[in-house]
């Protein structure tokens, strides 16, 4: 076929986001996965092939989101696009979720410049600006870091940060897919791809008590 289909990937947050298209999505499978990530997204990736008649045979290329957010999430993601791309030697590229999660956003409202934020665990939060790299927060710390600031509340209740920010953060989920398509498709179209490799999740922080240094793994103390 002559066509360019990517097939992307995001599971950051509750939801399980598979997409197949070119410049728009074709086809689009959405789950609310909680933090159950792995129990759907191979069932996804079928499910839209099988709805556009296609075969991993017919993918041009692979897109994930690298996050920031759900910890486990983000590696079944990267973990099942890897091994796609290393067994039909496809091309991968990642594309942060929290800019993903922006861009859907403008088409309800947000600007370009909305936060983001995540939760992190059951009491912190990712905290992910535009144009800087997400960070982790404490819950006395949010208010202060978010003050005057336009945000994008991400699978949080309204009662938190208040209704507005709920409303920009269910139609930032409700768009990733094609937001993701589009921002992929962006990359690829200038020649970049990702090594295999070597592309790993936004990791703000790893699990309390694990230690980021592959040769020195143990407990730690809480890596904030």
């Amino acid at each position: 076929m002559s066509e360019t289909l990517i097939l992307a990937v995001d599971t950051s947050t509750r939801a399980s986001i598979v997409v197949l298209g070119e410049d728009v999505p074709l086809w689009t499978s959405r789950r609310d996965a909680g933090h159950r990530h792995g129990s759907h997204l191979l069932e996804q990736i079928d499910e839209v092939l099988d709805a556009g008649g296609r075969t991993l045979d017919d993918i041009s290329a692979l897109a994930v989101g690298t996050g920031p957010g759900s910890f486990t999430g983000l590696r079944v993601g990267l973990a099942t696009l890897k091994t796609v791309a290393y067994a039909r030697e496809l091309p991968l590229v990642g594309v942060m979720s929290a800019d993903a999660l922006r861009l859907a956003a403008a088409a309800a409202g947000a600007g370009d410049d909305a936060t983001v934020v995540l939760p992190a665990g059951a009491r912190d939060h990712y905290v992910a600006r535009a144009g800087e790299d997400p960070v982790l927060i404490a819950p006395g710390d949010l208010a202060d870091t978010l003050a005057g600031v336009p945000v994008l509340a991400i699978d949080m209740d309204a009662e938190l940060l208040g209704e507005e920010a709920a409303r920009l953060g269910a139609a930032a989920v409700e768009g990733l897919a094609a937001a993701l398509l589009h921002l992929a498709g962006a990359r690829l179209a200038a020649g970049e791809t990702d090594d295999v490799a070597e592309l790993t999740p936004a990791y703000v922080a790893l699990p309390r008590g694990v230690k980021r240094a592959a040769e020195d793994l143990g407990w730690s103390p809480d890596l904030r």
